[in-house]
């Protein structure tokens, strides 16, 4: 019996987008092969104390104390067209067992659905240690530079301007595919009035009061609890579900909005529910009148396969800029900056029908909901052999070279 084909998606949960992206990837190859073999690996889960402090660290800090200094960080980057986010040898001993897995599990193709994911994949292959074909899948409405490796077989992306840009930065237009940003079917059911009710009373929401959706991108930073707690000064009746992932200041800020809240329920024609990490994504975006969230590029894409109408907050400099102004643009969403202005949007949507309406269907033309299905087809098609093309290597290809090479790794960054 012939061996399974090995597929590795491999990703960091900068956020919860992009492991979404890679585990909605995952069901889909194996559900159109199911010969295929399927793993799913976030580069982050066992990575080395000290990369975390060097390079995940960092960005976080930025974000939550000094945005400028990464909007300043990110357009040098761009300006620059900087080929990586961290110089290779940092991959490799911060991120040792990733290399390891790659060597020792033997996959025939990498699906990389994050930036240094991509830079991971093409390191291995430089240095030998895996045959596998690559597959870069940008989860934005933005890429940069260090997207771009002679290593990758073919590029999936968000859109045209993506492909624009990887070829302007060296990348092989034949091997750039427009797909749209991967989101799981469960978010492509219809949105009409009997799946709303069936989705309310799967969750015990009421059937006759508005449903806002919260979410704050997985790991922050937001002001969750800021905007929650203007939700709840309404004077109309209204449903508020938030979930913060798992950012767990956001968690504690929205619960201490909650225990607040309780304590003058009785005046109050408002509820809220919270949630940390949540699995039920699909039915909550169904169920809800109006979601508010950060603008990362896999829940806007889940929100226009929903159809639902999007209030955007502390937008990332970079990509979610990016994504906020396309659903500006196309009458989905409405872009607020400040807690308040951002409870007045969603409440502005949720008591008119009509505006509700109206930004709904603009969310659903912008929904692209065969993208997982054809950026499958992609990493099946590589693993066929029809795209893959290796550059030469460092060292041998064979199996014995990749177990001693990765061997090698582990015990020089042990």
């Amino acid at each position: 019996m012939a061996e399974r084909t090995r597929i590795l998606v491999l990703t960091l949960s900068f956020g919860s987008g992009h492991v979404r992206a890679a585990e909605t990837l995952a069901r889909e190859i194996a559900s159109q092969d199911a010969r295929a073999n399927v793993r799913v690996t976030d580069a982050l889960r066992e990575s080395r104390l000290l990369f975390r402090a060097g390079y995940v660290a960092p960005y976080w800090l930025m974000l939550r104390h000094a945005p400028s200094a990464w909007r300043w960080y990110f357009a040098r980057r761009l300006e620059k067209r900087d080929d990586a986010t961290a110089p290779e040898w940092a991959f490799m001993r911060g991120c040792p067992q990733v290399f390891d897995e790659i060597a020792r599990w033997r996959p025939r193709v990498v699906v990389a659905c994050e930036v240094a994911a991509c830079e991971m994949a093409a390191a291995a292959r430089r240095r030998g240690l895996t045959d596998a074909g690559i597959v870069a899948v940008v989860t934005d409405h933005e890429a940069e530079p260090a997207w771009v490796k002679r290593e990758v077989d073919s590029y999936a992306v968000a859109d045209e301007r993506v492909r624009e840009s990887l070829i302007a930065w060296g990348a092989d237009a034949s091997r750039v595919r427009v797909c749209g940003i991967p989101v799981g079917r469960e978010f492509t059911a219809a949105r009409d009035e009997d799946e709303i009710a069936a989705a309310r009373a799967r969750l015990q929401l009421k059937a006759d009061a508005p449903v806002v959706l919260l979410m704050g991108g997985g790991m922050g930073p937001t002001r969750m609890g800021e905007v929650a707690a203007q939700l709840c000064r309404a004077d109309a009746p209204l449903q508020i579900v938030a979930v913060a992932g798992h950012d767990a200041r956001a968690l504690r800020g929205l619960a201490r909005v909650r225990e607040e809240h309780e304590a003058r329920r009785a005046s109050s024609p408002v509820s809220l529910r919270v949630f940390g990490w949540c699995d039920e994504i699909a039915p909550l975006m169904r169920a809800a009148s109006a979601l508010v969230t950060k603008p990362g590029g896999v829940t806007t894409s889940e929100a226009s396969a929903a159809a639902l109408p999007c209030v955007l907050f502390d937008a990332i400099p970079g990509p979610e800029r990016l994504n906020a102004r396309r659903l500006v643009e196309a009458g989905a969403a409405i872009e607020t900056h400040g807690s308040r202005e951002t409870a007045r949007a969603t409440l502005r949507i949720v008591g008119d029908d009509a505006l509700r309406a109206r930004m709904s269907a603009c969310s659903a033309r912008l929904a692209r909901p065969g993208a997982a299905a054809a950026i499958a087809r992609i990493a099946l098609d590589v693993a066929g052999g029809s795209s893959h093309e290796s550059p030469p290597r460092e060292s041998s290809r064979g199996e014995a070279a990749a177990v001693v090479a990765a061997e090698g790794l582990r015990r020089r960054t042990a």
